[in-house]
């Protein structure tokens, strides 16, 4: 007897017809006759008594249906108890991610789950990546601000640069870079609020105040405002080099360009774990190979 053949025969006891029965199990009724047939010439025995308005089960077929109906209550607990010793043996590995390097980074954790489908990653938008680790809330956290504390090993990943987005019909459309200063006199600039801070911090220290138009979330959506013509958007140039679109135009920053080193932190005194390990290895390997760092005066 196949399995098969017992879950045909327990849907036909449920379905009291051959008809409904096949209908639930997505089989042609020929096909379900000759299993059950199959099945009475191996017992020997009718399982089933044919009456006008379908098929009544026959004491024989009631000692099988009880049976088999035990058989797949057995595989059913050792399918849960299969999935339950994958999931229990199944690590996480919690990262803290400053929220403006997550959307450059999706790439690489989509490769990492890829590559490691065992290992959950729990990644968490956390602006104050450096204390969540220190809190233990994360096991390793991705951040944009130096790291004072003696208690935890910082490792630099790479360093962002910003660069302006414009489009094809602006006026520095010809330009290929222009020096930071001359973002003084522009009226439509677009940022991120996840660099206003770091822009803010720049401007000051050149002498001026950014005159910004839009401030979003929203990588895709400055992105579509330059496309429309609404402004200039400033963005970390790691995000623009994919772009290929014939109406947007990168126009380098010159001098006392934006930038900040994104650094990778975890605890110094605690042990780690082998799959948090091969997390930071992996990281280093991924940006090393991407080429995260840019060519930029001082770098």
């Amino acid at each position: 007897m196949e399995l098969r053949q017992l879950e045909y025969f327990i849907q036909v006891c449920k379905s009291g017809s051959l008809t409904k029965a096949k209908e639930e199990l997505g089989v042609t009724q020929p096909t379900l006759s000759q299993q059950i047939r199959v099945l009475e010439d191996e017992y020997n025995i009718q399982l089933f008594d044919r009456v006008s308005r379908g098929v009544e089960v026959t004491e024989a077929g009631k000692i099988l249906l009880n049976k088999g109906n035990a058989i797949m209550n057995l595989l059913e607990e050792a399918r849960n108890e299969i999935v339950g010793r994958i999931n229990k043996s199944r690590e996480t590995i919690s990262i803290g991610c400053c929220p403006a390097e997550l959307e450059y980074l999706a790439p690489y954790f989509m490769r990492f789950h890829q590559k490691y489908p065992n290992i959950l990653l729990k990644i968490i938008d956390a602006e104050d990546a450096e204390n969540k680790v220190l809190e233990q809330r994360v096991d390793i956290g991705i951040t944009a601000y130096p790291v004072s504390d003696t208690s935890l090993i910082s490792t630099h990943l790479y360093r962002q640069e910003m660069a302006l987005l414009i489009h094809s019909e602006h006026a520095l459309a010809n330009k290929s870079s222009i020096p930071f200063r001359f973002l003084k006199q522009m009226n439509s600039i677009m940022f991120r609020e996840q660099n206003k801070s770091l822009l803010d911090m720049y401007c000051f220290s050149s002498g001026f105040a950014l005159k910004s138009s839009i401030e979003t979330s929203s990588t895709s959506v400055l992105i579509h405002w330059v496309r429309h013509g609404l402004g200039a958007a400033i963005i970390p140039i790691s995000l623009l080099e994919s772009l290929r679109d014939d109406s947007l135009r990168i126009v380098k920053l010159e001098g006392h360009i934006p930038r900040w080193d994104i650094s990778l932190v975890y605890l110094h005194s605690v042990t780690m774990r082998p799959m948090a390990r091969l997390f930071i290895q992996e990281m280093d390997s991924y940006v090393r190979e991407v080429e995260v760092n840019l060519p930029c005066s001082g770098n």
